[in-house]
């Protein structure tokens, strides 16, 4: 092959050329046989192009669509979702419809950075209120779907790895809690819900889950069958799920295990929540609600809306959201009720949270109540599911005074 020279006699190497005006070209055919052209102003820059391409090469990156963005490959993913349990999936889509989809979701591969995934994680930590331990299960989901990329030989490297060692560093602590209701506040709560008006009718399925301690997605998947009336107890057999499809209306719903093995409980009824799951049985009979639904094989699910249909997550954290605002604005109409000014947000998950604290001060065993939750470890029910009242810690350092007064004694 003829030796080719730049102006200045400068060497040219296999596929570089010089163009009329001056700049510079690199011509190099992909693994398809396709071929391409890079360009440059200047001969040092086009051969840090050339590096690059060169390695792609070596690495089998070239000739495929960069273009791609992170939502295409979340949909090559959610196709494949190899190991994933359903309710492990169901939880990464919540997260990825509501973080990373509009946010991030539409970056080109070919642009995505460590640097990008990292500022990426700063602004959901210091502008949208989520905690490090949020922001470290988004990293999880996205990672994963980045995994699939790399197989496909799309990127030669994940950026998700390590783009949280730092973070993690600055905004240790940072978790978001979620807070019980106050017993001042659980008593305005339940009483709101006990007068007759358009939100009466949650009445059972509240005080099922305030007194009960049950997840949102046991709650939904419980059936007549598995309430024994008998007994005074809930079998927990199984936990709905449900997925929104893209450009298809409604949510398709699945019914699964529980969430783990101790997940898989009876729960004793108190007479508050037997007397609250009578009505609302005999509330369908009077009103004629039947259910309509049925998933897996199963139906005769014990809540449901007006027209037989489930019941899911959203749905239920849309209505309890215009229970509190109704609550709040009824408050500072009076001034103010039961010693209260106003009324929090509150969510499905937050009664979980109330169970457990009103379980804790009233000293019951925190074994027990780790059972009857469906927890694994104790520990996880001290330290995550288990608020204290100033009351409840007044009543309970009041306890050094009692040992002063039987010392005395």
């Amino acid at each position: 092959m003829q030796t080719r020279y730049a102006k200045g006699r400068i060497k040219l190497k296999k596929g570089e050329y010089q163009r009329p005006n001056g700049s510079f070209e690199y011509k190099w055919t992909d693994r398809y046989g396709k071929r391409h052209s890079e360009y440059a102003k200047t001969l040092i820059e086009l051969r840090i192009k050339e590096d690059a391409i060169r390695k792609d090469l070596l690495d089998g990156l070239t000739g495929i669509n960069l273009n791609l963005t992170i939502n295409s490959y979340f949909k090559i993913w959610q196709k494949i979702k190899s190991g994933v349990r359903e309710s492990s999936f169901s939880t990464y889509l919540r997260l990825y419809q509501r973080y990373i989809e509009t946010q991030f979701g539409e970056t080109k591969l070919k642009d995505l950075t460590y640097s990008k995934v990292v500022l990426f994680y700063k602004d959901l930590l210091e502008n949208h209120g989520l905690g490090i331990s949020s922001v470290n299960n988004i990293n999880v989901v996205l990672s994963m779907i980045l995994n699939v990329a790399i197989r496909d030989g799309v990127l030669r490297t994940n950026p998700c790895n390590g783009a949280l060692k730092e973070l993690k560093r600055k905004y240790a602590g940072t978790k978001k809690e979620v807070k019980a209701l106050t017993k001042a506040e659980q008593e305005v709560f339940e009483d709101f819900l006990k007068k007759p008006g358009i939100f009466h009718s949650l009445y059972p399925l509240i005080t099922v889950m305030l007194y009960t301690g049950i997840r949102v997605g046991e709650l939904g998947g419980m059936r007549w069958a598995d309430i024994d009336f008998e007994k005074n107890q809930i079998e927990i057999a199984h936990t709905l799920l449900f997925e929104e499809k893209p450009g298809q209306k409604g949510s398709v719903f699945s019914l699964n295990p529980p969430k783990t093995k101790t997940s898989e409980r009876k729960i004793p009824m108190n007479p508050k929540v037997r007397d609250a799951l009578l009505r609302e049985k005999n509330r369908q009979l009077a009103d004629g609600i039947s259910c309509n639904v049925t998933v897996n094989g199963y139906s005769d699910f014990v809540f449901l809306d007006d027209n037989g249909s489930l019941i899911h997550y959203k749905k239920l954290n849309h209505r309890l959201d215009r229970i509190s605002k109704a609550i709040d604005n009824e408050i500072k109409s009076n001034g103010t009720v039961n010693g209260l000014t106003s009324f929090p947000h509150v969510h499905s998950h937050m009664l979980r949270h109330t169970f457990a604290t009103r379980m804790r001060e009233a000293g019951a065993d925190i074994k027990a109540t780790a059972d009857i939750m469906g927890h694994t470890e104790v520990n996880l029910t001290l330290n995550t599911y288990t608020d204290a009242s100033e009351d409840f810690k007044r009543q309970e350092i009041a306890l050094l005074d009692q040992i002063k007064t039987d010392k005395a004694g």
